[in-house]
């Protein structure tokens, strides 16, 4: 069997060509396949939205704590008379899955307790797997008697998972 020396230069020179070509089509291949096999997982963590959205709602609702006079509200300034058990049970109507504890910090401390069976149980923030948790401060004004005083509302939230 005799191969001729132009035969030889011919696959040769084909080899040189296809190499590049093969290598770009293997990494091509396995990228389609890592995209493919790869696990698309989102994980949407809608607790922390509806808490924080919950929070501003006591913060900046007449129906909750927002001062209102003349038909304007003032967002950021709570009304005193309306931080009571009353008021605040009205504004959230508690479910079995959610419980805040509210405190109204001055030179006094005045907390509210909305869902009692949960807010027994912020001890147990740290299991993550049953509960989320949050905890915001927002410094306001508080309308005393048409007396402006500075104070912290302290908003603790806990929910079933």
């Amino acid at each position: 069997m005799i191969i001729d020396k132009k035969s030889q230069f011919h696959t040769t020179e084909e080899l040189i060509i296809w190499l590049p070509r093969i290598i770009v089509i293997a990494v091509i291949a396995g990228i389609v396949f890592f995209l493919i096999t790869m696990p698309i997982k989102q994980n949407f963590q809608i607790d922390k939205l509806q808490q924080g959205i919950l929070m501003q709602r006591f913060v900046y609702s007449e129906n909750c704590l927002a001062y209102k006079e003349n038909d304007r509200i003032y967002p950021g300034i709570i009304d005193s008379n309306k931080f009571n058990d009353q008021n605040l049970r009205n504004c959230f109507q508690a479910n079995n899955n959610v419980g805040i504890r509210l405190n109204l910090i001055t030179n006094e401390v005045n907390t509210v307790n909305l869902n009692d069976r949960l807010t027994e149980k912020f001890d147990f923030c740290f299991d993550k797997k049953h509960f989320t948790c949050s905890n915001y401060n927002y410094y306001v004004l508080i309308n005393d008697n048409n007396e402006i005083k500075t104070g912290l509302l302290n908003i603790n939230m806990i929910k079933i998972k």
